[in-house]
C-alpha cells in the first residue's frame, strides 16, 4: 500500500534494488502505474530518467519478476532487474506481492544444466547424485542446451539465511557496500570475504 504523496511528481517511494529472493509474483494495481524497471545493469544511469520504463500491468494478469536467487541458479541466464517506485500526488497504489525464497539454510549455486564443466563439457548430474562431465556427442545433450550454448560457471555457492539477512541489515541501516551477487561471482582472482564468512554465520545460527 501506498498513500498518495504531497511529494514531487517523479519522487521516489521504494529506492532502486533489486529483488534478494528467487520469483517475485506481483498483483499490480490497474490504476496507479509507480513501478518502474532499469534499462541498465549498473548503477551509473540511476538519475537518467529516461533509462527507466514503468511497467503497466495488463488487468487481470500478475507480474513475475526474477530474483537474485534465481540469477544465480540460472548461471547469469536470468537476470534480477533492478526497480523502482515512484510516488503519486493523485492516486492511492496497491499492490500484493509474494516472495518465493528459498529455504534459510538452503546453499544457493548454479544448476548443473547452465554451465560447462571445466574442460569444456557439460555438467550433468548422475544417477548417483554425482555430477559427472559428459560431451557432446553423447544421448545426453539430444534433451538439453549443447556446451557451445552454456557457460562457465559464474558463481560460488551462496547461503541463502546468509545473504537475506545482510540484505535485510542494509535496507535498515547504512553497512557501505549492501550485498548482492556480484560478491559470489566466480570469475577473476579475488575472492569476496562474504564467501568464508557466511560459514561461521552457519556454524552460529545453527
Amino acid at each position: 500500500f501506498s498513500n498518495k504523496s504531497s511529494a514531487d511528481e517523479g519522487t521516489l517511494g521504494i529506492s532502486p534494488h533489486r529483488d534478494a529472493g528467487f520469483l517475485t509474483i506481483l498483483l499490480q494495481d490497474d490504476d496507479c502505474h509507480s513501478l518502474q524497471v532499469a534499462r541498465f545493469e549498473d548503477d551509473d544511469h540511476l538519475d537518467d530518467g529516461d533509462r527507466w520504463v514503468t511497467v503497466h500491468p495488463v488487468p487481470g494478469s500478475l507480474t513475475i519478476n526474477t530474483g537474485d536467487m534465481a540469477m544465480i541458479c540460472s548461471n547469469g541466464r536470468f537476470r534480477a532487474p533492478l526497480h523502482r517506485v515512484l510516488t503519486n500526488t493523485t492516486k492511492v497504489r496497491y499492490s500484493a506481492p509474494f516472495f518465493y525464497n528459498p529455504g534459510y539454510e538452503e546453499l544457493i549455486s548454479p544448476f548443473d544444466c547452465c554451465y560447462r564443466g571445466k574442460d569444456g563439457g557439460d555438467n550433468l548430474v548422475g544417477k548417483d547424485g554425482v555430477t559427472d562431465i559428459v560431451t557432446n556427442n553423447t544421448s545426453h545433450s539430444n534433451n538439453r542446451s549443447s556446451s557451445q550454448d552454456l557457460q562457465s560457471l559464474k558463481y560460488h555457492p551462496c547461503l541463502w539465511g546468509y545473504f537475506r539477512a545482510l540484505r535485510f541489515a542494509g535496507d535498515l541501516t547504512d553497512l557501505g557496500v549492501e550485498i548482492q551477487t556480484s560478491h559470489f561471482k566466480a570469475e577473476g582472482t579475488s575472492k569476496s570475504s562474504h564467501i568464508d564468512t557466511q560459514k561461521k554465520f552457519m556454524d552460529v545460527i545453527d
